[in-house]
């Protein structure tokens, strides 16, 4: 890692399985000795923000990602109730890629993000459990069964704020850079489905958001994820190559920033 004197705080943003492409951003940032001091997510921006926080080796994180198939996620509850799939799988997975610690356990502070499913407030998850905190950001309304902690009940991080960018400013991080996976207003969907017309309203919502809520980071990386889908893992050799090609087109304005 190279020196500054700034702190640097690193968010990812929300986008289901197009955040392979953020293992891609992780990785160039390391190759390049950018200093993280403190890192936050939400919904899948949570479980690889997880995973860099609890230490996991970013290539082997990669091949990790790339193995996945369809069964490695897919788990429907019987009887059905408050999700399409039951989380189990995701959970599963969460513990893998954190080596089941805790925040205290970590090598670099992380928050994840999740929502009140009662209240509607974003909270930051930041003491207990990694797993089970990355999987209550995970909760994809509709889609994965909400989460249980403490007296809260909580659902995806990302359906208020895609990209937890203020817990950073918050904590002191000098210089925020922010990994956003929001794809453009439009798309042509082809053979739409029940799942697809989902995601592609979760899209709509997101670009929307998007054009209310100025980023407030200093570095915005956009890996172009459009040919992605959100829940099946498909192409993640490609979207981790497009977080690369997306992080070093943002190397010089970072250096420039850190001074480095």
């Amino acid at each position: 890692m190279q020196k500054t004197n700034k702190r640097v705080g690193l968010a990812l943003g929300s986008g289901g399985m197009r955040g392979m492409a953020h293992i891609g951003v992780l990785q160039v940032l390391e190759e390049a000795g950018i200093p993280i001091d403190l890192v936050s997510g939400a919904s899948v921006g949570a479980f690889f923000g997880a995973a860099y926080a609890a230490g996991m080796d970013l290539y082997a994180l990669g091949m990790f990602a790339e193995a996945l198939v369809r069964r490695d996620v897919i788990d429907v509850p019987r009887p059905f109730s408050d999700g399409l799939l039951s989380g189990n799988k995701f959970l599963r997975l969460c513990r893998i890629v954190t080596d089941d610690r805790t925040f205290s356990e970590t090598v670099v502070p992380f928050w994840c993000s999740a929502v009140d499913l009662h209240t509607g407030e974003t909270c930051y998850l930041h003491e207990g459990s990694l797993s089970k905190a990355v999987r209550a950001s995970i909760s994809i309304p509709g889609l994965l069964r909400p989460v249980r902690i403490g007296e809260r009940t909580f659902i995806d991080g990302g359906t208020v704020e895609e990209i937890p960018i203020d817990v950073l400013r918050a904590h002191g991080a000098d210089i925020v850079i922010a990994v956003d996976l929001s794809i453009g207003p439009v798309l042509r969907i082809r053979r739409a489905n029940v799942r697809r017309v989902l995601f592609r309203s979760v899209d709509i919502m997101r670009a929307a958001m998007n054009r209310l809520t100025p980023k407030r980071a200093d570095v915005l990386i956009r890996p172009d994820v459009s040919f992605m889908g959100q829940i099946l893992p498909h192409d993640a050799a490609k979207g981790i190559r497009v977080g690369r090609a997306a992080a070093h087109e943002a190397l010089p304005r970072i250096r420039e920033l850190l001074q480095i």
